[in-house]
């Protein structure tokens, strides 16, 4: 049993959505998480998906040859897709930046979104997730705001987003949302961290093992 933990913030443990995941994972039954890698998509070995990797994506659909470059880029762009297939729990935290998610997580899942790599359509031009094969991946996000239709000029394209992209993958999608997590006061700031964090172990203790897809 392993998890894959992507962390989205670069503050690591000065970010809310990183100590939500902490406790999450700390609560959590070890049958139901084994073991954990934490995983930032901030570090300096994260593989980029750059102009060869591009170029490469398509070549094959345009009847291209690829460069010895662009082939050592698929072949590691390929070689990432593998290594999160080889995960049985997804937990993804992420804050909320201008909107959406920050680019380095961007950035990250458009490395591991690849149509005939980690998805594919079927006979009627559905998509349909061949990464995740029905295992679980766990999203816990925090946003500045709330979303709750109080005022609806504010628009939302972090949770849509990571729900849409991991669920076409193939993954079975939860979501832990913290909002709004704007305080004017040290002690509101305390008192909402300790809500939280403590809703994130009620959610991790109530994991159950990945079931067979």
């Amino acid at each position: 049993m392993r998890t894959l933990w992507v962390e989205g913030s670069p503050k690591q443990h000065d970010s809310l959505s990183s100590a939500l995941a902490e406790e999450f994972l700390a609560a959590a039954p070890a049958a139901a998480v084994g073991e954990v890698e934490r995983f930032s998509v901030w570090g300096e070995e994260v593989l980029r998906f750059g102009r060869d990797a591009a170029i490469a994506k398509f070549a094959p659909l345009l009847g291209e040859r690829r460069s010895p470059e662009q082939k050592q880029i698929w072949t590691a762009v390929l070689g990432e897709i593998d290594r999160v297939r080889g995960f049985d729990r997804l937990v993804v935290s992420s804050p909320m930046w201008n909107w959406h998610v920050p680019h380095a997580l961007k950035a990250w899942i458009d490395v591991i979104v690849q149509p005939m790599a980690s998805f594919t359509l079927n006979e009627r031009g559905e998509h349909v997730g061949t990464l995740g094969e029905g295992r679980p991946a766990q999203l816990i996000l925090t946003r500045s705001s709330a979303y709750d239709g109080t005022h609806p000029e504010l628009q939302d394209f972090q949770r849509p987003y990571l729900e849409y992209v991991f669920s076409l993958l193939g993954y079975r999608v939860e979501t832990l949302v913290v909002e709004p997590t704007t305080r004017w006061t040290p002690e509101e700031r305390a008192r909402l961290r300790e809500d939280a964090l403590a809703t994130a172990r009620g959610a991790g203790a109530a994991l159950e093992p990945v079931r067979p897809a």
